[in-house]
């Protein structure tokens, strides 16, 4: 339940102490469980700061260390005064709630990885408005895979796996504005837009299904028909910005996965038979040698003759998911064509760490960095050609963690047949988190900021990029003597905001796969001859807590958290 305008203990990231500690925890845990995982079995290392992050986590949880200064700072509450009007650090809006549908298919062939990818989204702002997104992608790569019995338990289907992958998508997409209602009551205008919105998706579903209509006799007549029907289902009032917008995406990702199960098996009738035969031959030209004498030469007559050929044949397994953990990192490029950021060019890096543990009932978590790029689409292009420093016009940086539990389970059978194994899987459940989101935004006005953020970028001058994304949240403490110049630029003059969700999430998997391996003892090396796998995933994501951001720069050097009213002022439209 959202709690606005109570003098209730926040802690500096946004959200209320006893949930914030207790989301701490689940947090460490399932960072744990994916680093683990995906660490031990790459034999690799992060890189980047959030090993120091994680390490801040611990220390913090443990009562071993700390995190910096300021991390155990309450933010102030409505009775510490709130920021005059007009306050340039406070941003206009905020997020407050987001359902989104994403539907995902994946195929392999050999070493060749095809995927597609379809999501819908409904976002509401606090100014009132709401915004519809819809992007389409698909891409190709390669992917490649390890497994590894776990000693000891081989029988009994335990085992892990490593794989990696590199994806390269394109696509388009197109957001839509709903604000045609301004009547000064951002909370009755946010429902008039939102009925709006939902209408306008109704209508694109309905000319898309006109549009994927098999050609046949009378097939333009029906589809004037179709056309005109999903006319009808317009809104009175059109949106005001439909952007196309051009989308390339690359991703690299490695993922390990632990999964206990059991082996099934039947009996091989020949080669029980052919053992029965030299066990009676034995015995009926040994007649006055001892029991023991006589095991012995049955077993070493079988040995000679059989070899160890077992008495049964393996016909397959069944495995249910212990631990998975994934690491990835997507580029995604944006040209928008038409709409607000018409003539505008995008670049988004994304580093995410993943885990989850349990069966029955799973609990997993995320971390992630995101950097945006915004440049003028001709000049970037210009200047490639050209060999010119690029001139940034806006720079976002967000991080965020994510906890969550629930009721789910992933499942999996598999049939031998020789080297080649037939295998399906599935799961589904439904999951509740806590996602905590801390966001540092700045729009660039000069050339020196400009120049500071490309050679953050670029990996020249001090702290590049490459050596670790800059927290928002320790951007708004003092900072050090030795910070960097995208630091510095970032705590004087970007806007910097910390929110809390609650996410529910609706999903369900399916998969097929068909694959070749060969063994050497407990490692097995292998690769997918075919494979499809479906997801499906129905995710709403509502504000909780007390948004804040952070003020101006004060005399210590600190950035105080206030109370976020652009953001609390409205509320979010459940159900």
């Amino acid at each position: 339940m959202r709690v606005f305008g109570r003098a209730e203990h926040t802690d500096v990231r946004g959200g209320r102490g006893r949930d914030a500690g207790q989301g701490a925890v689940e947090y460490l845990g399932v960072v744990a469980v994916a680093g683990a995982v995906v660490l031990a079995l790459a034999g690799t290392a992060l890189g980047t700061r959030i090993d120091d992050e994680i390490m801040c986590q611990v220390q913090r949880v443990t009562g071993t260390g700390g995190c910096g200064p300021g991390d155990t700072e309450a933010a102030p509450g409505p009775d510490d005064g709130l920021p005059p009007g007009g306050d340039p650090f406070q941003p206009a809006k905020c997020l407050l709630s987001s359902e989104e549908t994403k539907d995902t298919v994946v195929v392999q062939v050999l070493f060749l990885k095809i995927s597609s990818t379809e999501q819908v989204k409904v976002q509401q702002w606090s100014d009132g408005s709401v915004t519809l997104e819809r992007v389409a992608t698909s891409g190709a790569g390669v992917t490649a895979s390890v497994e590894a019995g776990i000693p000891g338990l081989e029988k009994w289907g335990g085992g892990a796996s490593l794989g990696g992958s590199y994806v390269k998508s394109s696509g388009s997409g197109g957001r839509w504005l709903f604000h045609g209602h301004k009547s000064g009551d951002r909370q009755k205008d946010l429902a008039e837009n939102l009925a709006d919105a939902k209408q306008f998706a109704e209508y694109l579903k309905a000319a898309n299904k006109c549009r994927s209509r098999p050609p046949g006799a009378r097939s333009a007549e029906l589809g004037m028909i179709c056309g005109k029907v999903a006319e009808d289902k317009k809104p009175d009032v059109d949106p005001e910005k439909a952007p196309d917008i051009d989308i390339t995406k690359t991703t690299t990702e490695i993922a390990g996965e632990v999964s206990f199960g059991g082996k099934y098996a039947k009996d091989d009738k020949a080669v029980k038979s052919l053992k029965d035969d030299i066990a009676a031959e034995i015995r009926k030209n040994n007649p006055k040698a001892s029991p023991k004498e006589v095991e012995e030469k049955i077993k070493k007559a079988q040995d000679t003759v059989i070899g160890s050929t077992p008495d049964t044949k393996d016909m397959g397994n069944g495995s249910i998911q212990g631990l998975s953990g994934t690491m990835s990192k997507d580029v995604v490029v944006m040209r928008a064509k038409t709409g607000p950021d018409a003539g505008k060019i995008t670049f988004v890096y994304t580093f995410e760490m993943g885990g989850k543990f349990g069966a029955g009932a799973q609990a997993g978590g995320t971390h992630m960095q995101q950097i945006a790029v915004t440049y003028d689409a001709a000049a970037y292009d210009r200047e490639s050609e050209e060999g010119l420093e690029h001139r940034p016009e806006k720079l976002k940086i967000t991080t965020s963690q994510e906890s969550s539990g629930g009721p789910g389970v992933n499942v999996g059978a598999g049939v031998n047949t020789g080297p080649v194994t037939i295998e399906v899987g599935g799961g589904g459940g439904k999951t509740e988190t806590r996602l905590h989101t801390e966001i540092a935004e700045i729009t660039l006005g000069s050339d020196e900021d400009r120049k500071t953020v490309e050679d953050w970028i670029r990996g020249r001058g001090d702290n590049p990029a490459e050596q670790g994304i800059p927290s928002p949240h320790a951007l708004a403490g003092p900072l050090p003597a030795d910070a960097g110049p995208i630091d510095r630029l970032l705590h004087d003059k970007a806007q910097i905001t910390s929110l809390d969700y609650d996410v529910d999430t609706d999903w369900w998997n399916a998969s097929l796969g068909i694959g070749f391996g060969l063994s050497a003892g407990s490692l097995t090396v292998g690769f997918k001859l075919f494979g499809i796998d479906v997801t499906h995933e129905e995710r709403t994501q509502t504000i909780t807590g007390n948004p804040a951001y952070a003020g101006a720069p004060s005399g210590d050097g600190s950035r105080p958290w206030k109370p976020f009213t652009n953001c609390s002022d409205t509320e979010p439209i459940i159900g």
